[in-house]
């Protein structure tokens, strides 16, 4: 059978049809899943780009789907969209979430400091707040704010005619990590009680039993010297004498190192007198002292020890360091808060570094252990300048502020 000359097979249409037919599909399923929000169009007026509505629903999804509360937000602070975290962290219903104030979910004493947060937006990364809970305690949260330029659907960088910048704010709960920290806080201040009791059981030991039989040992070896009848003998009982007096005298720094009895006896404020005089007679250095306030028996025992630790140490460190002639040593309590200034005129240094840290638990150590009760221990010092060594710590035990005081408007 011949083939008529220039005949040819046409393919068929089948195959084309169904891979168009498959890519149609495809498109329609990715626009009803979310994966595209808008379409090009052409015209004879050129493209277009036409945003597909409901497009946004599955990010919608995703939002209410997470674990922090999620905002937009006018630069007023009027919420445009908020999800369901949000709406249970600020006890609010969802519903009503639009067009309502963050500043309104904010606790009303951080209001001023929310307020200027929103307006630094952008310059500051997040800060701590606590959501006003009604009749419930306030939730503590991380509010972190970022300012995004609404765009144009297509996503081409130009800005929409009505476009604006909005504020995206994620809200984190903070309250199981703040709940972890009030117990470790907890623990640790049970952990420096129980040591300080330990301390106080030690040197009590020490100074009743180990010293008192330590002195009626040297009584007797005295007594023996008074009667020995040879040369010898006395000159042993002496010279055991001699030994079991110094002893007498190491048990009594070791028991006054381990825990100052004297604290428990006359207060911190006294005591802090007394161990100031008789530094100034045992290194030769002037000390002016004064005291005001801290006399009072209302000191927790751990904050009077405390005190009492960092004027040892810093006053340690300008004897061994300063090469100071002059030192002031300030003690004041108004009731809240319990502040001491060491403050000397010796050669000073530059950083830390030149602070001993042989001596008690050092000052490093002073400032964990202050931190750790509330407070603060600042050191300033300058070659040639001096030092001053400053310690304040809260009498009430108030946990440190999160965050600044607003600036004035």
């Amino acid at each position: 059978m011949r083939r008529r000359r220039g005949s040819r097979k046409r393919a068929s249409p089948v195959p084309a049809l169904r891979a168009q037919l498959a890519e149609a599909e495809a498109t329609l399923d990715a626009i009803r899943t979310g994966q595209v929000d808008a379409i090009v169009v052409s015209s004879p007026a050129g493209e277009r780009t036409r945003a597909i509505e409901g497009a946004t629903h599955p990010y919608y999804v995703l939002l209410n789907a997470m674990s922090d509360g999620a905002a937009l937000l006018e630069r007023h602070g009027a919420i445009l969209f908020g999800n369901r975290r949000l709406a249970e962290l600020g006890r609010v219903p969802l519903e009503s979430l639009r067009g309502f104030h963050f500043q309104q979910l904010v606790a009303p004493a951080e209001r001023a400091i929310f307020a200027r947060f929103l307006r630094d937006a952008g310059r500051c990364d997040a800060l701590e707040f606590a959501l006003a809970g009604g009749d419930e305690p306030a939730t503590p949260v991380r509010i972190a704010l970022s300012p995004v330029n609404l765009e144009d659907p297509g996503g081409t960088g130009a800005h929409a005619p009505n476009g604006t910048t909005v504020l995206v704010a994620i809200v984190t709960d903070l309250t199981d990590r703040k709940e972890a920290e009030a117990t470790r806080l907890g623990l640790t201040k049970r952990l420096m009680f129980a040591q300080d009791e330990e301390r106080r059981r030690i040197a009590r030991e020490l100074h009743d039993e180990t010293g008192q039989s330590l002195a009626a040992l040297a009584v007797g070896l005295r007594a023996i010297e008074e009667q020995a009848i040879t040369v010898d003998v006395r000159s042993a009982a002496q010279r055991l004498q001699r030994v079991a007096e110094q002893t007498v005298g190491d048990i009594g720094r070791l028991a006054r190192g381990l825990h100052p009895s004297v604290l428990d006896d006359v207060g911190l404020g006294p005591a802090a007198k007394r161990y100031v005089g008789d530094y100034a007679r045992s290194f030769g250095i002037s000390v002016d002292f004064a005291s005001e306030g801290p006399e009072g028996s209302g000191i927790p025992p751990l904050v009077a020890t405390t005190m009492y630790r960092i004027l040892q140490e810093a006053l340690t460190n300008v004897a061994r360091h300063a090469r100071a002639r002059k030192v002031v040593v300030g003690l004041t309590g108004d009731g809240s808060t319990l502040e001491l200034l060491v403050r000397d005129d010796g050669v000073g240094f530059a950083g830390v570094a030149g602070l001993s840290e042989t001596a008690g638990l050092g000052l490093h150590g002073m400032r964990e252990r202050v931190a750790l009760l509330g407070g603060s221990l600042e050191i300033d010092s300058r070659p040639g300048h001096g030092t001053i060594v400053r310690a304040r710590i809260p009498v009430g035990i108030a946990p440190p502020r999160t965050n600044p005081e607003p600036a004035p408007a």
